[in-house]
């Protein structure tokens, strides 16, 4: 593509050298006329040359996006936070979760670790998850959300995108989203904190 440009643009040098070298057939007024004509046609025709290669090299490198869907359920594996002393119960910590993703043929084991800024359990958090598959292949992602309590029960929403793939994902790229509620607290004795969530993805990877 880069080569028809080129070829274009020493064309039109020619041609404008070959004009200058030949004496007396046109006036000098003449001359500028037609020379910025060649020069107007030649780049338009550059251009077309341009757009035309593009647009039939675009299908070739275009990968076709895919849907991603699956659940996944885990528990709190490291929970740790300080309290900040502006309002009554909040806290800023961190937290690692694992447990499994659950795909349509297929199950694989789900990690992340992330930070929260909650108040009386609700708020922010963001998270970086991977999830690893029994052939080897991973895909991470990074997330960004919020926890609400709503009716007593505590919701999750988040958004977020494809960061990178390994194996089969390798190249991975596109964006997804996260909802879920808590099935149990987060007590230092007796409940993890489970949880059950629903991811949706879209994603491409390249064409091989």
């Amino acid at each position: 593509m880069v080569q028809d440009v080129k070829r274009c643009l020493v064309d039109d040098f020619l041609s404008r050298k070959i004009t200058r070298n030949i004496p007396n057939l046109r006036t000098k007024k003449e001359e500028t006329i037609m020379r910025k004509s060649i020069m107007k046609t030649t780049i338009l025709g550059c251009i077309g040359v341009f757009l035309i290669s593009a647009l039939v090299l675009l299908p070739a490198t275009q990968a076709k996006a895919e849907t991603m869907k699956y659940n996944s359920t885990s528990q709190i594996t490291k929970f740790e936070y300080v309290l900040f002393p502006d309002v009554k119960g909040h806290k800023v910590g961190v937290f690692e979760r694992r447990g499994v993703a659950i795909f349509e043929n297929e199950v694989a084991v789900l990690e992340l670790q992330g930070t929260f800024d909650s108040i009386k359990k609700q708020g922010a958090w963001e998270t970086y998850s991977q999830i690893t598959f029994k052939d080897g292949s991973t895909f991470t992602y990074k997330l960004q959300g919020a926890t609400t309590i709503v009716e007593g029960i505590k919701l999750i929403n988040g958004k977020g995108k494809y960061i990178k793939g390994t194996g089969r994902f390798e190249g991975i790229k596109g964006e997804l989203s996260l909802t879920g509620r808590y099935i149990t607290p987060i007590t230092k004795d007796k409940t993890k904190g489970d949880n059950w969530t629903e991811a949706t993805g879209t994603y491409t990877l390249p064409k091989k």
